[in-house]
């Protein structure tokens, strides 16, 4: 049935795209291609605008989550839904580089980006990383008498019990990254400890990474852990917000694209690549993450270097079906 109903998903989210983010400018369509991505909806309106400006390439998009996208993926494999992946997890990259997912490529417009965010066979290309913070809603603060979070730790104190909302990182990147920081952060043994201790004070789990943005935003909690972007974005549109990077610091992730094995549509998958590489394109980029990978290019948010962690993607590819399914039964 699922399989029946993708088309028909595909063709409508890109008729959405389409109508919100096209242009009378655009060039003719020079063809279309079928897109995954985590991605932020919004923001991949305006990507899939910049590209189809730029090349006149249509694409319809599927939004899954990180953890929904990796489970579909599996399920496809090797006749995949998409021609390629837009917006995903490096970890989740080298999973499926290791299943044989990927197609390589040689992208020129790629050659300036440093070869720690790419794959050196071309399979993988990071465009821009994030970061786990705090949304904060200043407003319940100071009905609640609360004080402000600082770090990690502080989330421990009794007087948020109830207060925290954060994604269940069995379906979700951005939470993943955050259980997977902890354990980088403080070790195994004391990092379960934690989450054990965090548990105490969480309202509620939610399934996408960008929700306990909204929620707090919305006053439905005080204190939400998400991603940098998520916050920054509803700041901007006029929320009592306020982000908070963890004084411990904070672990990061590429954001990455590839094409499929077996796409029909190589050629304008290879367009793509190039595009999302280019100057152009890491500057669309740009308007939307706190940092791309393309060198001289800034991102949204200043300094950021100064609050990551030396986070281990590696490691965390490894030990992430080990740790989710421990993570599973302690709390789900």
């Amino acid at each position: 049935m699922k399989k029946y109903l993708l088309p028909f998903l595909f063709l409508a989210l890109g008729l959405i795209i389409s109508a919100c983010g096209g242009s009378g400018n655009a060039k003719d369509s020079k063809g279309e291609i079928d897109v995954y991505t985590h991605n932020d909806s919004e923001e991949m309106q305006d990507f899939v605008k910049g590209l189809k400006d730029e090349t006149g390439i249509d694409v319809n998009v599927l939004r899954l989550s990180s953890g929904e996208g990796w489970s579909r993926m599996k399920s496809e494999a090797p006749d995949f839904g998409a021609d390629m992946q837009w917006g995903m997890l490096h970890s989740i990259a080298l999973k499926a580089e290791k299943e044989d997912f990927l197609e390589p490529y040689d992208s020129p417009t790629w050659e300036d980006v440093p070869d720690e965010f790419k794959d050196e066979d071309g399979k993988w290309y990071g465009w821009s990383y994030w970061f786990n913070l705090l949304a904060i809603n200043t407003d319940i603060l100071e009905e609640k008498g609360l004080d402000k979070p600082e770090s990690w730790e502080d989330l421990l104190d009794p007087q948020y019990k109830g207060e925290i909302v954060l994604p269940d990182p069995g379906t979700s990147g951005t939470a993943y990254l955050f259980v997977s920081t902890i354990m980088q952060i403080m070790g195994e043994d004391e990092g379960w400890d934690y989450l054990e201790k965090l548990d105490e004070n969480v309202g509620q789990y939610v399934k996408s990474g960008d929700a306990p943005a909204q929620m707090v935003a919305q006053g439905e909690y005080a204190i939400g852990i998400t991603w940098d972007q998520a916050v920054y974005n509803r700041i901007e549109e006029g929320y009592p917000l306020e982000a908070v990077i963890p004084e411990e610091g904070v672990g990061y992730d590429l954001d990455v694209v590839w094409m499929f094995k077996n796409t029909e549509n190589r050629e304008l998958v290879e367009e793509v690549i190039d595009y999302i590489g280019s100057e152009k394109g890491m500057k669309k980029s740009a308007a939307h993450r706190s940092m791309v990978t393309k060198p001289g290019i800034e991102g949204t948010v200043e300094n950021v270097e100064d609050y990551l962690i030396d986070y281990d993607a590696v490691w965390a590819e490894k030990n992430r079906d080990r740790i989710m399914k421990e993570w599973r039964d302690n709390f789900s």
